[in-house]
Protein backbone atom coordinates (compact mmCIF):
# COMPACT_ATOMS: atom_id res chain seq x y z
CA UNK A 1 0.00 0.00 0.00
CA UNK A 2 1.39 3.37 -0.98
CA UNK A 3 -0.15 6.37 0.68
CA UNK A 4 0.51 9.49 -1.32
CA UNK A 5 -2.48 11.70 -0.63
CA UNK A 6 -2.27 14.61 1.75
CA UNK A 7 -4.90 15.10 4.40
CA UNK A 8 -4.60 18.51 5.95
CA UNK A 9 -5.07 18.72 9.62
CA UNK A 10 -5.82 21.26 12.24
CA UNK A 11 -5.82 20.95 15.95
CA UNK A 12 -8.44 22.95 17.73
CA UNK A 13 -6.60 24.67 20.51
CA UNK A 14 -8.03 24.18 23.92
CA UNK A 15 -9.10 27.38 25.55
CA UNK A 16 -7.17 27.72 28.74
CA UNK A 17 -9.16 28.54 31.80
CA UNK A 18 -7.11 30.58 34.26
CA UNK A 19 -3.81 28.78 34.55
CA UNK A 20 -5.16 25.47 33.17
CA UNK A 21 -7.01 24.82 36.42
CA UNK A 22 -10.44 24.17 34.97
CA UNK A 23 -10.46 21.08 32.75
CA UNK A 24 -12.88 20.30 29.97
CA UNK A 25 -14.50 17.06 31.13
CA UNK A 26 -16.29 14.42 29.13
CA UNK A 27 -19.93 13.50 29.79
CA UNK A 28 -20.62 11.47 32.92
CA UNK A 29 -19.61 7.87 32.51
CA UNK A 30 -16.75 8.60 30.09
CA UNK A 31 -13.31 7.55 31.20
CA UNK A 32 -10.23 9.68 31.75
CA UNK A 33 -6.86 8.51 32.93
CA UNK A 34 -4.59 10.10 35.46
CA UNK A 35 -3.74 11.20 38.95
CA UNK A 36 -2.52 14.46 40.35
CA UNK A 37 0.09 14.92 37.64
CA UNK A 38 -0.63 12.19 35.14
CA UNK A 39 -3.79 10.56 33.75
CA UNK A 40 -7.14 9.64 35.24
CA UNK A 41 -9.67 6.95 34.33
CA UNK A 42 -12.89 8.19 35.87
CA UNK A 43 -14.97 11.29 35.19
CA UNK A 44 -16.04 13.38 38.12
CA UNK A 45 -17.10 16.98 38.60
CA UNK A 46 -14.23 19.45 38.81
CA UNK A 47 -14.44 19.70 42.58
CA UNK A 48 -14.58 15.95 43.08
CA UNK A 49 -11.52 15.47 40.89
CA UNK A 50 -9.59 17.81 43.13
CA UNK A 51 -10.79 16.00 46.24
CA UNK A 52 -9.64 12.70 44.72
CA UNK A 53 -6.26 14.21 43.80
CA UNK A 54 -5.80 15.34 47.37
CA UNK A 55 -6.82 11.99 48.83
CA UNK A 56 -4.43 10.11 46.57
CA UNK A 57 -1.55 12.47 47.29
CA UNK A 58 -2.15 12.20 51.03
CA UNK A 59 -2.03 8.41 50.70
CA UNK A 60 1.38 8.70 49.04
CA UNK A 61 2.65 11.14 51.65
CA UNK A 62 1.12 9.51 54.72
CA UNK A 63 -0.74 12.74 55.57
CA UNK A 64 -3.95 12.51 57.56
CA UNK A 65 -7.05 13.97 55.85
CA UNK A 66 -7.77 17.59 56.67
CA UNK A 67 -11.03 19.49 56.21
CA UNK A 68 -10.10 22.90 57.56
CA UNK A 69 -9.06 24.65 54.34
CA UNK A 70 -11.45 27.47 53.56
CA UNK A 71 -11.50 29.50 50.36
CA UNK A 72 -10.25 33.03 51.01
CA UNK A 73 -12.24 35.98 49.79
CA UNK A 74 -11.31 37.01 46.29
CA UNK A 75 -9.05 40.05 46.22
CA UNK A 76 -9.32 42.08 43.04
CA UNK A 77 -5.88 43.63 43.65
CA UNK A 78 -4.06 40.34 43.03
CA UNK A 79 -1.73 40.87 40.03
CA UNK A 80 -2.99 38.71 37.17
CA UNK A 81 0.50 37.53 36.21
CA UNK A 82 1.20 36.09 39.64
CA UNK A 83 -2.21 34.46 39.78
CA UNK A 84 -1.43 32.75 36.48
CA UNK A 85 1.93 31.62 37.80
CA UNK A 86 0.28 30.10 40.87
CA UNK A 87 -2.28 28.33 38.71
CA UNK A 88 0.52 26.92 36.54
CA UNK A 89 2.06 25.31 39.61
CA UNK A 90 -1.11 23.56 40.72
CA UNK A 91 -1.17 19.83 40.26
CA UNK A 92 -4.00 18.92 37.88
CA UNK A 93 -4.72 15.75 35.91
CA UNK A 94 -3.96 15.21 32.27
CA UNK A 95 -6.72 14.26 29.87
CA UNK A 96 -6.35 10.83 28.29
CA UNK A 97 -8.58 11.65 25.31
CA UNK A 98 -8.65 14.51 22.83
CA UNK A 99 -11.00 17.36 23.64
CA UNK A 100 -12.54 17.46 20.17
CA UNK A 101 -14.45 14.66 18.51
CA UNK A 102 -12.32 12.45 16.30
CA UNK A 103 -12.82 12.19 12.57
CA UNK A 104 -12.79 8.42 12.14
CA UNK A 105 -11.62 8.81 8.54
CA UNK A 106 -8.41 10.24 9.99
CA UNK A 107 -6.95 7.00 11.26
CA UNK A 108 -3.40 5.65 11.22
CA UNK A 109 -1.14 6.92 8.39
CA UNK A 110 -2.80 9.50 6.15
CA UNK A 111 0.31 11.06 4.60
CA UNK A 112 3.51 9.32 3.50
CA UNK A 113 6.02 10.69 1.00
CA UNK A 114 8.63 7.89 0.86
CA UNK A 115 11.41 9.79 -0.90
CA UNK A 116 11.35 12.52 1.77
CA UNK A 117 10.95 10.52 5.01
CA UNK A 118 13.37 8.64 7.20
CA UNK A 119 11.93 5.13 7.12
CA UNK A 120 11.90 2.97 10.23
CA UNK A 121 9.55 1.42 12.76
CA UNK A 122 7.41 3.55 15.06
CA UNK A 123 6.97 2.68 18.72
CA UNK A 124 4.39 3.98 21.19
CA UNK A 125 2.24 2.73 24.05
CA UNK A 126 -1.48 3.05 24.59
CA UNK A 127 -2.18 4.68 27.93
CA UNK A 128 -5.49 3.04 28.78
CA UNK A 129 -5.48 -0.16 26.69
CA UNK A 130 -2.29 -1.50 28.37
CA UNK A 131 -0.54 -2.35 25.10
CA UNK A 132 2.56 -1.11 23.30
CA UNK A 133 2.84 -1.24 19.53
CA UNK A 134 5.48 -1.24 16.83
CA UNK A 135 4.32 -0.40 13.29
CA UNK A 136 5.87 0.36 9.92
CA UNK A 137 5.72 3.56 7.89
CA UNK A 138 2.39 2.63 6.32
CA UNK A 139 0.71 1.92 9.64
CA UNK A 140 0.93 -1.89 9.63
CA UNK A 141 1.48 -3.28 13.12
CA UNK A 142 4.50 -5.61 13.23
CA UNK A 143 4.58 -6.37 16.95
CA UNK A 144 2.55 -5.82 20.09
CA UNK A 145 3.37 -6.13 23.79
CA UNK A 146 0.63 -6.67 26.36
CA UNK A 147 1.00 -5.91 30.04
CA UNK A 148 -0.83 -7.97 32.65
CA UNK A 149 -3.46 -6.18 34.76
CA UNK A 150 -2.93 -5.46 38.42
CA UNK A 151 -4.72 -7.42 41.12
CA UNK A 152 -7.83 -9.50 40.66
CA UNK A 153 -9.57 -7.07 38.33
CA UNK A 154 -8.69 -7.48 34.67
CA UNK A 155 -9.39 -3.78 34.11
CA UNK A 156 -7.01 -2.27 36.67
CA UNK A 157 -3.92 -0.39 35.69
CA UNK A 158 -2.74 1.98 32.97
CA UNK A 159 0.65 2.42 31.29
CA UNK A 160 1.95 5.95 31.69
CA UNK A 161 5.04 5.30 29.58
CA UNK A 162 6.80 2.38 27.89
CA UNK A 163 10.42 2.62 26.82
CA UNK A 164 11.74 0.09 24.30
CA UNK A 165 15.26 -1.24 24.91
CA UNK A 166 17.53 -2.25 21.99
CA UNK A 167 16.99 -5.96 22.75
CA UNK A 168 13.20 -5.64 22.43
CA UNK A 169 12.44 -5.61 26.15
CA UNK A 170 10.22 -2.83 27.53
CA UNK A 171 10.58 -0.75 30.66
CA UNK A 172 7.12 0.31 31.76
CA UNK A 173 5.91 2.92 34.18
CA UNK A 174 2.68 1.44 35.37
CA UNK A 175 -0.03 2.68 37.72
CA UNK A 176 -2.91 0.99 39.42
CA UNK A 177 -6.44 2.34 39.20
CA UNK A 178 -7.18 5.82 40.61
CA UNK A 179 -8.51 4.14 43.74
CA UNK A 180 -5.03 2.62 44.23
CA UNK A 181 -2.47 5.18 43.07
CA UNK A 182 0.64 3.06 43.66
CA UNK A 183 3.12 2.95 40.80
CA UNK A 184 5.30 0.13 39.52
CA UNK A 185 8.42 0.08 37.35
CA UNK A 186 8.28 -3.13 35.33
CA UNK A 187 10.52 -4.82 32.77
CA UNK A 188 8.95 -7.23 30.28
CA UNK A 189 10.54 -9.15 27.42
CA UNK A 190 9.71 -9.28 23.70
CA UNK A 191 7.00 -11.86 24.43
CA UNK A 192 5.41 -9.77 27.22
CA UNK A 193 6.73 -11.92 30.07
CA UNK A 194 7.38 -9.97 33.26
CA UNK A 195 11.10 -10.13 34.13
CA UNK A 196 10.98 -7.98 37.26
CA UNK A 197 9.04 -5.15 38.85
CA UNK A 198 9.54 -2.69 41.68
CA UNK A 199 6.92 -0.81 43.67
CA UNK A 200 8.08 2.80 43.63
CA UNK A 201 6.29 6.13 42.96
CA UNK A 202 7.87 6.54 39.50
CA UNK A 203 6.52 8.79 36.79
CA UNK A 204 7.10 10.13 33.29
CA UNK A 205 10.46 8.71 32.22
CA UNK A 206 13.05 5.93 32.53
CA UNK A 207 16.35 5.52 30.70
CA UNK A 208 19.08 2.90 30.59
CA UNK A 209 22.74 3.70 31.20
CA UNK A 210 25.52 1.97 29.21
CA UNK A 211 26.30 -0.20 32.26
CA UNK A 212 22.76 -1.62 32.20
CA UNK A 213 21.46 0.32 35.22
CA UNK A 214 18.42 2.59 35.03
CA UNK A 215 17.57 6.15 35.95
CA UNK A 216 13.96 7.10 36.55
CA UNK A 217 11.93 9.86 38.20
CA UNK A 218 10.03 9.55 41.47
CA UNK A 219 7.87 11.90 43.52
CA UNK A 220 7.08 12.60 47.14
CA UNK A 221 4.65 14.91 48.92
CA UNK A 222 6.06 17.46 51.37
CA UNK A 223 4.55 20.16 53.56
CA UNK A 224 6.31 23.26 52.25
CA UNK A 225 5.51 26.74 53.55
CA UNK A 226 2.13 25.57 54.76
CA UNK A 227 1.20 23.98 51.43
CA UNK A 228 1.07 20.40 50.21
CA UNK A 229 3.71 20.27 47.47
CA UNK A 230 4.94 17.52 45.17
CA UNK A 231 8.70 17.29 44.79
CA UNK A 232 10.34 15.12 42.15
CA UNK A 233 13.66 13.35 42.29
CA UNK A 234 15.91 10.95 40.39
CA UNK A 235 16.46 7.37 41.52
CA UNK A 236 19.25 5.15 40.15
CA UNK A 237 18.45 1.42 40.04
CA UNK A 238 20.21 -1.82 39.27
CA UNK A 239 18.72 -3.98 36.52
CA UNK A 240 16.32 -5.86 38.78
CA UNK A 241 15.16 -2.84 40.77
CA UNK A 242 17.64 -2.61 43.64
CA UNK A 243 18.26 1.03 44.51
CA UNK A 244 21.76 2.44 44.06
CA UNK A 245 21.16 6.06 45.06
CA UNK A 246 18.71 8.92 44.66
CA UNK A 247 18.59 12.69 44.28
CA UNK A 248 15.68 14.36 46.14
CA UNK A 249 15.03 17.89 44.89
CA UNK A 250 13.37 18.85 48.19
CA UNK A 251 16.61 18.33 50.08
CA UNK A 252 18.68 20.03 47.36
CA UNK A 253 16.39 23.01 46.83
CA UNK A 254 18.99 25.61 47.82
CA UNK A 255 21.56 24.11 45.44
CA UNK A 256 19.03 24.07 42.60
CA UNK A 257 18.04 27.69 43.27
CA UNK A 258 21.68 28.75 43.02
CA UNK A 259 21.81 27.72 39.34
CA UNK A 260 18.27 27.80 37.90
CA UNK A 261 16.31 30.95 37.16
CA UNK A 262 13.84 31.16 40.06
CA UNK A 263 11.19 33.44 38.54
CA UNK A 264 8.58 30.67 38.33
CA UNK A 265 9.54 28.87 41.55
CA UNK A 266 6.67 28.48 44.00
CA UNK A 267 8.66 30.27 46.70
CA UNK A 268 9.24 33.25 44.41
CA UNK A 269 5.55 33.43 43.51
CA UNK A 270 4.46 33.26 47.14
CA UNK A 271 6.93 35.96 48.14
CA UNK A 272 5.76 38.21 45.32
CA UNK A 273 2.09 37.72 46.14
CA UNK A 274 2.70 38.43 49.80
CA UNK A 275 4.52 41.68 49.01
CA UNK A 276 2.32 42.88 46.17
CA UNK A 277 -1.14 41.74 47.18
CA UNK A 278 -1.47 40.99 50.87
CA UNK A 279 -3.06 43.96 52.64
CA UNK A 280 -0.84 43.15 55.65
CA UNK A 281 2.21 42.08 53.67
CA UNK A 282 1.99 38.70 55.35
CA UNK A 283 3.06 35.42 53.79
CA UNK A 284 0.05 33.75 55.44
CA UNK A 285 -2.33 35.67 53.20
CA UNK A 286 -0.58 34.35 50.12
CA UNK A 287 -0.58 30.82 51.45
CA UNK A 288 -4.30 30.90 52.27
CA UNK A 289 -5.04 32.30 48.82
CA UNK A 290 -2.91 29.58 47.27
CA UNK A 291 -4.66 26.79 49.16
CA UNK A 292 -8.04 27.51 47.61
CA UNK A 293 -11.27 25.80 48.60
CA UNK A 294 -10.00 22.25 48.17
CA UNK A 295 -6.46 22.45 49.55
CA UNK A 296 -4.76 22.04 46.20
CA UNK A 297 -1.51 20.17 45.88
CA UNK A 298 1.22 22.11 44.12
CA UNK A 299 3.85 20.58 41.87
CA UNK A 300 7.14 22.37 42.43
CA UNK A 301 9.19 21.16 39.46
CA UNK A 302 7.16 18.48 37.62
CA UNK A 303 10.22 16.80 36.12
CA UNK A 304 9.26 14.89 32.97
CA UNK A 305 12.57 13.82 31.40
CA UNK A 306 15.76 12.10 32.51
CA UNK A 307 18.39 10.84 30.06
CA UNK A 308 22.15 10.50 29.75
CA UNK A 309 24.16 12.69 27.42
CA UNK A 310 25.70 10.64 24.58
CA UNK A 311 29.16 11.10 23.15
CA UNK A 312 29.02 14.60 21.67
CA UNK A 313 31.00 17.45 20.14
CA UNK A 314 30.30 19.78 23.05
CA UNK A 315 32.34 18.07 25.74
CA UNK A 316 35.67 19.03 24.13
CA UNK A 317 34.63 22.69 24.42
CA UNK A 318 32.69 22.65 27.70
CA UNK A 319 33.17 19.96 30.35
CA UNK A 320 29.63 20.46 31.69
CA UNK A 321 28.29 18.53 28.70
CA UNK A 322 30.48 15.50 29.25
CA UNK A 323 29.17 12.14 28.02
CA UNK A 324 27.18 10.40 30.75
CA UNK A 325 25.96 13.51 32.55
CA UNK A 326 22.21 13.69 33.12
CA UNK A 327 19.79 15.79 31.06
CA UNK A 328 16.53 16.66 32.82
CA UNK A 329 13.49 18.84 32.24
CA UNK A 330 11.86 20.91 35.01
CA UNK A 331 8.50 21.57 33.35
CA UNK A 332 6.85 23.82 35.93
CA UNK A 333 9.79 26.24 36.09
CA UNK A 334 10.23 26.25 32.29
CA UNK A 335 13.82 24.99 32.18
CA UNK A 336 16.02 22.13 31.06
CA UNK A 337 19.22 21.34 32.94
CA UNK A 338 22.37 19.21 32.91
CA UNK A 339 23.44 17.47 36.12
CA UNK A 340 26.80 15.96 36.97
CA UNK A 341 26.12 12.24 37.03
CA UNK A 342 28.34 11.36 39.99
CA UNK A 343 27.12 14.13 42.33
CA UNK A 344 23.79 15.28 40.81
CA UNK A 345 25.13 18.84 40.97
CA UNK A 346 23.33 21.19 38.57
CA UNK A 347 25.88 22.39 36.02
CA UNK A 348 23.79 24.26 33.44
CA UNK A 349 20.19 25.37 32.93
CA UNK A 350 18.27 27.27 30.26
CA UNK A 351 14.75 28.19 29.23
CA UNK A 352 12.99 30.52 31.68
CA UNK A 353 11.36 33.36 29.79
CA UNK A 354 11.66 31.43 26.52
CA UNK A 355 10.10 28.00 27.08
CA UNK A 356 6.62 27.33 28.48
CA UNK A 357 6.14 24.01 30.29
CA UNK A 358 8.57 22.10 28.00
CA UNK A 359 9.03 18.36 27.43
CA UNK A 360 11.57 15.85 26.11
CA UNK A 361 14.88 17.67 25.58
CA UNK A 362 17.48 15.64 23.64
CA UNK A 363 21.09 16.35 22.69
CA UNK A 364 21.72 16.29 18.93
CA UNK A 365 24.83 15.19 17.07
CA UNK A 366 25.71 18.82 16.33
CA UNK A 367 25.81 19.71 20.05
CA UNK A 368 22.44 21.49 20.09
CA UNK A 369 19.40 20.62 22.19
CA UNK A 370 16.02 19.77 20.63
CA UNK A 371 13.05 20.63 22.88
CA UNK A 372 9.28 20.30 22.66
CA UNK A 373 8.05 23.72 23.85
CA UNK A 374 4.38 23.32 24.79
CA UNK A 375 3.44 27.01 24.98
CA UNK A 376 0.79 26.59 27.65
CA UNK A 377 0.33 30.33 28.15
CA UNK A 378 0.77 31.52 24.57
CA UNK A 379 -1.60 28.74 23.36
CA UNK A 380 0.51 27.24 20.61
CA UNK A 381 3.34 24.71 20.65
CA UNK A 382 6.62 24.62 18.81
CA UNK A 383 9.76 22.50 18.55
CA UNK A 384 13.00 24.41 19.04
CA UNK A 385 16.68 23.64 18.47
CA UNK A 386 19.01 25.73 20.62
CA UNK A 387 22.76 26.19 20.94
CA UNK A 388 23.66 25.71 24.65
CA UNK A 389 26.89 27.71 24.34
CA UNK A 390 25.25 30.83 22.90
CA UNK A 391 21.78 30.31 24.36
CA UNK A 392 20.25 31.11 20.98
CA UNK A 393 17.44 29.28 19.17
CA UNK A 394 18.81 28.26 15.77
CA UNK A 395 15.76 26.42 14.35
CA UNK A 396 12.13 26.00 15.21
CA UNK A 397 8.97 24.42 13.87
CA UNK A 398 5.50 25.77 14.50
CA UNK A 399 2.15 25.22 12.83
CA UNK A 400 0.61 27.39 10.12
CA UNK A 401 -1.10 29.24 11.67
CA UNK A 402 0.74 28.69 14.97
CA UNK A 403 -2.49 27.87 16.83
CA UNK A 404 -3.05 24.83 14.60
CA UNK A 405 -0.35 22.95 16.52
CA UNK A 406 -0.94 22.93 20.27
CA UNK A 407 -0.40 20.28 22.93
CA UNK A 408 -0.74 21.90 26.34
CA UNK A 409 0.19 19.00 28.60
CA UNK A 410 2.55 16.61 26.82
CA UNK A 411 4.69 16.21 23.71
CA UNK A 412 7.92 14.87 22.27
CA UNK A 413 10.26 15.43 19.35
CA UNK A 414 13.02 13.33 17.77
CA UNK A 415 15.65 14.44 15.26
CA UNK A 416 15.97 11.72 12.63
CA UNK A 417 19.22 10.71 10.86
CA UNK A 418 18.20 12.42 7.60
CA UNK A 419 17.68 15.77 9.35
CA UNK A 420 13.89 15.52 9.58
CA UNK A 421 12.08 15.84 12.91
CA UNK A 422 9.40 13.51 14.27
CA UNK A 423 6.89 15.47 16.36
CA UNK A 424 4.37 13.97 18.76
CA UNK A 425 1.33 16.21 19.23
CA UNK A 426 0.37 14.21 22.28
CA UNK A 427 -2.91 15.80 23.34
CA UNK A 428 -4.26 15.57 19.80
CA UNK A 429 -3.33 11.90 19.37
CA UNK A 430 -1.25 12.76 16.33
CA UNK A 431 2.36 12.36 15.15
CA UNK A 432 3.99 13.93 12.09
CA UNK A 433 7.40 14.17 10.42
CA UNK A 434 8.66 17.46 9.01
CA UNK A 435 11.72 18.41 6.98
CA UNK A 436 14.21 21.09 8.03
CA UNK A 437 12.20 23.51 5.86
CA UNK A 438 8.98 22.64 7.72
CA UNK A 439 7.35 20.50 5.04
CA UNK A 440 5.19 17.74 6.47
CA UNK A 441 6.06 14.41 4.83
CA UNK A 442 4.39 11.85 7.15
CA UNK A 443 1.26 12.03 9.28
CA UNK A 444 -0.28 9.50 11.66
CA UNK A 445 -3.44 9.66 13.76
CA UNK A 446 -3.95 7.40 16.75
CA UNK A 447 -6.62 4.91 15.61
CA UNK A 448 -7.69 4.20 19.22
CA UNK A 449 -10.94 6.06 19.83
CA UNK A 450 -13.14 5.95 22.95
CA UNK A 451 -16.41 7.82 23.39
CA UNK A 452 -15.78 9.53 20.03
CA UNK A 453 -12.52 11.00 21.33
CA UNK A 454 -9.06 10.03 20.12
CA UNK A 455 -6.71 8.62 22.73
CA UNK A 456 -3.78 10.87 23.58
CA UNK A 457 -0.27 9.46 23.69
CA UNK A 458 2.85 10.46 25.58
CA UNK A 459 5.68 9.85 23.10
CA UNK A 460 6.48 8.14 19.84
CA UNK A 461 10.00 7.01 18.90
CA UNK A 462 11.12 5.88 15.45
CA UNK A 463 13.59 3.00 15.53
CA UNK A 464 15.94 2.26 12.60
CA UNK A 465 15.10 -0.70 10.39
CA UNK A 466 18.48 -2.36 11.00
CA UNK A 467 17.79 -2.60 14.74
CA UNK A 468 14.22 -3.88 14.50
CA UNK A 469 14.72 -6.39 11.68
CA UNK A 470 16.61 -8.94 13.86
CA UNK A 471 13.93 -8.73 16.50
CA UNK A 472 11.17 -9.41 13.99
CA UNK A 473 13.07 -12.38 12.56
CA UNK A 474 13.40 -13.97 15.98
CA UNK A 475 16.94 -12.83 16.74
CA UNK A 476 18.19 -10.44 19.38
CA UNK A 477 19.65 -7.02 18.74
CA UNK A 478 23.41 -6.81 18.74
CA UNK A 479 23.30 -3.36 20.38
CA UNK A 480 24.21 -3.13 24.08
Amino acid sequence: MKISHYRSFSINCRKLFPGLLLLILLAAGSSLAGDASELRTEVRTDGKIREQIRAEDDTLAGIEPSHDNQAPAENKELPEDWQQRLEMLRSVPYLSLSETEAEETDSSVTLYIPDKTYDGYNFYNSITFRVARLFDMEGREVHQWQLPPFGESKKDGIIDYSFMLPDGDLMNIRRNSPQRPESVLMRIDWDSNVLWQKDIPVHHDVTQAPDGTFYTLYREIKEHRGLRVKFCGIVHLEDGGEEIDRWPTYERLDDIMSVLDTRSFLDTVLDSVARGWSPRGHELDAIEMAKGAHGYAYDYFHMNTVSLLPDNVLESRDDRFREGNLLVCFRNVNQIAVLERSTYRVLWAWGEGILERPHHPTLLDNGHFLIFDNGARRRYSRVVEMDPLSGEIVWEYRGTPPESFFSAGRGSSQRLPNGNTLVCNSDGGQVFEVTAEGEMVWLWWNPLIKHRRREALYRMIRWPEELVAPLLSGGRSGMP
